[in-house]
C-alpha cells in the first residue's frame, strides 16, 4: 500500500467499482439529502413559528379595530371636550402605530424564514423581496430609530454592507440579540475584517449560539477537505462552524479557502472571494445555477462540498462527485486511496456527535459520517483490495485499456 497511489477524481478502475459509486451517491441522496441538520436551530426568540400565526390574526382584525375606533371617536367628540381628548388620542394612535410596527415585523421574519430554509435558492424570490422593502418602509415611517427597523433594514439588503450603518444602531439598540450577533459576524467577514469575524464567532460559540455538536462537526469536515484548495459550504451553520475552527486553529486548515455560498449575495463579498482566485459566476440569483456554473468554473481546482448542501444543489453534479470524509469531493484532485480515509477515520475525525453527544442535532449530523462508514466496511469486507479510486499508476495503454497494478 505505500507504492499506492489512487486519484480521487478520475476514471473509476473498473465497471463494478463506479456502479458501487453511483449506487452509492444515490443511495446517500434518498436518505435526506446526506442528513441535513436544519438550519438556524439555535436562534433566539426574534423568528418563530408562533409569530407567523399572530401575523395572521393580526391581519384579520386590524383592519376593523382601526374603523371602529374611528367611529366611536366621532360619536363621542364634541368641540367642548376636544381639548381633554388629545391625550386619548395620542395613546390610541401610539398603539395603532405600535400594532402596524408588530404586523410589519412579523411579515418580514415569515420572509426572512422562506429564504433561509429553501432548499434550491439562497436569495428571496422577487415577491419576497418587493415585500421586505415595503415593510421595512413602513417601518422607517413607524419610527426610523426603532431596533426593528435597523435590523431589517440590513436583513432586506442581502448582506448589503453599504447598510451596515443600520446592522451598528441596531448593535447599540440590542447587543445580546443573537440575530443581531451573527449578522454582525456576517458583515464582518463581507467586509474582510477577519479580526472582528474571529472575535464574534468566538462570541457565538462561547454563548452556545454555535453549538458544541456543530463545531466538532465542522471540525471534522476541514480535516475532510484538506488538501483542496476550496471548501463550498451552505447556510450559517456550516459556514460559521468551519470559520471558527480555521480561525483558532489557523496554522492547520489556513490553506483552505472557504467561501460561503448564503454570503455570495453581497457584492463586498464576491469581491474577496474573487481576489482568493475563486471564479464567481455572473449571476445575481443564488440558486443551483449558480452553484453548479461555480463549480464548474472552478474546476481546475480542488474542491470539497459539504455534505449539509441540501440535495437540489448536488444532483446536476451527481456524475462527478466522490464521497471522502465529510465532503464530496470534485475537481482537480491530490493523490489519495481507501487507505488514506482509513487513516482519517481512525486518527483524525473527532467523532464527538457519534461517540460523545447525544442530541436531535448531534444525531443529524452522524447521518453524514454513514457514506465513509459505507466505503470503509467494503474497503476491509474485501481484505483492503477493493480501492474505490483510480490509481495514477493505472495508465491507459495503447488499446486504451487500463493498466491494473494493485
Amino acid at each position: 500500500m505505500n507504492q499506492c497511489k489512487f486519484w480521487l477524481y478520475q476514471a473509476l478502475d473498473n465497471i463494478m467499482i463506479m456502479k458501487f459509486i453511483l449506487f452509492f451517491i444515490v443511495l446517500s441522496f434518498a436518505i435526506n439529502g446526506f442528513g441535513q441538520p436544519p438550519e438556524n436551530t439555535n436562534s433566539n426568540a426574534t423568528y418563530s413559528n408562533q409569530e407567523v400565526l399572530e401575523e395572521e390574526e393580526i391581519q384579520k382584525t386590524t383592519p376593523n379595530l382601526e374603523l371602529d375606533s374611528v367611529a366611536i371617536q366621532k360619536k363621542s367628540e364634541s368641540r367642548s371636550d376636544y381639548k381633554d381628548n388629545i391625550p386619548r388620542r395620542s395613546r390610541e394612535k401610539k398603539r395603532f402605530s405600535s400594532s402596524f410596527q408588530i404586523q410589519s415585523k412579523q411579515v418580514l421574519e415569515t420572509e426572512s424564514n422562506k429564504v433561509k430554509y429553501q432548499s434550491n435558492s439562497r436569495s428571496p424570490s422577487i415577491q419576497s423581496q418587493q415585500i421586505m422593502d415595503r415593510e421595512v418602509e413602513r417601518l422607517k415611517e413607524i419610527d426610523d430609530d426603532s431596533f426593528e427597523y435597523h435590523l431589517f433594514n440590513y436583513v432586506s439588503g442581502n448582506y448589503d454592507v453599504t447598510r451596515q450603518e443600520s446592522l451598528y444602531r441596531a448593535q447599540a439598540i440590542d447587543g445580546t440579540n443573537q440575530e443581531v450577533q451573527k449578522l454582525m459576524v456576517a458583515n464582518s467577514i463581507a467586509t474582510g475584517d477577519q479580526s472582528a469575524a474571529g472575535i464574534g464567532l468566538v462570541k457565538l460559540v462561547k454563548g452556545g449560539v454555535i453549538s458544541k455538536e456543530t463545531v466538532s462537526y465542522t471540525e471534522d469536515v476541514l480535516k475532510s477537505a484538506k488538501g483542496n484548495d476550496v471548501l463550498f459550504t451552505h447556510g450559517t451553520n456550516d459556514s460559521y462552524g468551519t470559520l471558527y475552527n480555521q480561525f483558532i486553529k489557523g496554522n492547520e486548515f489556513g490553506s483552505i479557502c472557504i467561501v460561503s455560498l448564503d454570503l455570495m449575495k453581497s457584492n463586498a463579498y464576491r469581491a474577496l472571494i474573487q481576489a482568493e482566485g475563486v471564479v464567481v459566476p455572473n449571476r445575481e440569483i443564488i440558486d443551483v445555477q449558480f452553484f453548479v456554473e461555480l463549480c464548474r468554473l472552478n474546476m481546475n481546482k480542488g474542491i470539497s462540498i459539504s455534505m449539509t448542501f441540501p440535495i437540489e444543489y448536488l444532483k446536476p453534479l451527481a456524475n462527478q462527485l466522490v464521497p471522502y470524509g465529510l465532503v464530496l469531493r470534485t475537481g482537480t484532485q491530490k493523490p489519495l486511496c481507501a487507505s488514506d480515509l482509513d487513516e482519517l477515520w481512525n486518527t483524525q475525525f473527532n467523532k464527538k456527535n457519534l461517540t460523545e453527544y447525544n442530541s436531535i442535532e448531534s444525531r443529524n449530523y452522524s447521518k453524514n459520517y454513514r457514506p465513509t462508514e459505507k466505503i470503509l466496511k467494503d474497503y476491509h469486507d474485501s481484505n483492503q483490495t477493493n480501492h474505490y479510486m483510480k490509481s495514477i499508476e493505472g495508465q491507459k495503454g495503447k488499446k486504451g485499456k487500463i493498466d491494473k497494478k494493485h
